[in-house]
């Protein structure tokens, strides 16, 4: 990073818009990084995580009390962010950047979410490192921040990391206007996705205390899953199921605020799916401005590495191979998520989502 922000350098700008970025929380010493991002850098990077690094960007680190002091000071939005919440690997990052065509100002996967979500599968336990009135508050610190937008964007758009979904009942009560798109495939087709490398994803390791946290609150008790015990379809498969039934479950709880979507649905009619999500978040998108951002050149590059091309050809090519090179272990997915839907009520709302 070059020369370090001041703590008086924030607090004079902070309100002004989203230039100053919360990115990461360190619990243990109570204290958040703050980097000085241009808006340019928010529509441009698909994450704002330690790869923004990179390119550095000026930082410095905020006390906690401070950072909740100044976004305290922050009106309550009364545009409200938005949030995408997803199963991961569903093309989230896609709708976040078509979103943007309509207004909708993206915060893409925020370090503080994963720390928040990690910190609060230990709620209750007697190491917990938060409790319910810090984590409250730094829920609502991190949502008013979020909410900062520059002129000419309509609302901010917070799309989470997959790991973080348990947040939503939390965050949706802290900011009562948001609204929500919970995204996903089916297992099949995601397992498929998940396994297209040769190696499997360090990502669903690193996520499987949390995950499998999750699940047991959501099956009321120990479902009897093993994390040591599972083959890498297997371990795919229970993190897809973790998320899908917290999305399922959300979507239930809040069918108003909550807007349920198939990415597979999405490419079959992506203008009109679009339109859809944009008028969701209160976004003035036309139904032509959808079709003409369908029609740029986003819909035909990785959106994670948009300086890669990858069509909706390309991601059906790579699915179909992968799908057959790995059917044993998708099998061994589908065979464990069958049964433990058929064994706990707390997930009987994902049948509809295999």
């Amino acid at each position: 990073m070059n020369a370090p922000l001041s703590s008086q350098e924030v607090a004079a700008g902070f309100a002004a818009g989203p230039r100053y970025f919360p990115h990461s929380l360190d619990i243990a010493a109570r204290r958040v990084l703050m980097l000085d991002l241009p808006a340019d850098t928010y529509l441009a990077e698909s994450f704002l995580d330690d790869r923004l690094f990179q390119a550095g960007p000026r930082g410095g680190w905020l006390g906690e009390d401070d950072f909740l002091a100044m976004a305290g000071q922050l009106p309550a939005p009364t545009d409200a962010p938005g949030f995408i919440f997803h199963v991961g690997h569903c093309g989230s990052t896609l709708v976040s950047r078509l979103l943007a065509a309509g207004g909708g100002f993206p915060v893409r996967e925020p370090v503080p979410l994963r720390v928040l979500a990690d910190a609060r599968c230990e709620a209750g336990k007697p190491w917990d490192p938060l409790g319910d009135d810090r984590f409250r508050a730094l829920i609502d610190a991190f949502g008013r921040s979020w909410a900062r937008r520059p002129d000419g964007m309509s609302r901010a758009i917070v799309k989470a990391t997959s790991l973080s979904s348990g947040l939503a009942p939390d965050l949706m009560a802290a900011a009562p206007g948001s609204k929500v798109l919970a995204l996903r495939i089916p297992l099949a087709a995601w397992l498929a996705a998940l396994l297209a490398p040769e190696t499997p994803s360090a990502d669903l390791m690193r996520g499987a205390r949390v995950r499998l946290s999750r699940l047991t609150a959501l099956c009321g008790g120990d479902p009897g899953v093993r994390l040591h015990a599972l083959s890498p379809g297997e371990l795919a498969a229970v993190s897809w199921l973790t998320e899908a039934a917290t999305l399922a479950g959300l979507h239930r709880a809040e069918p108003d605020r909550v807007m349920a979507l198939d990415f597979e649905d999405f490419l079959k009619q992506p203008a009109g799916r679009l339109h859809d999500m944009a008028r969701h978040f209160g976004l003035a998108l036309s139904r032509e401005d959808a079709g003409a951002a369908i029609a740029s050149p986003v819909m035909s590059r990785y959106s994670k590495a948009p300086d890669q091309g990858f069509t909706a050809h390309d991601r059906a090519a790579m699915q179909a191979e992968s799908a057959a090179r790995n059917a044993g272990e998708i099998a061994k997915g589908l065979t464990l998520v069958e049964g433990l839907v058929g064994r706990y009520e707390g997930l009987t709302g994902v049948s509809d989502w295999l």
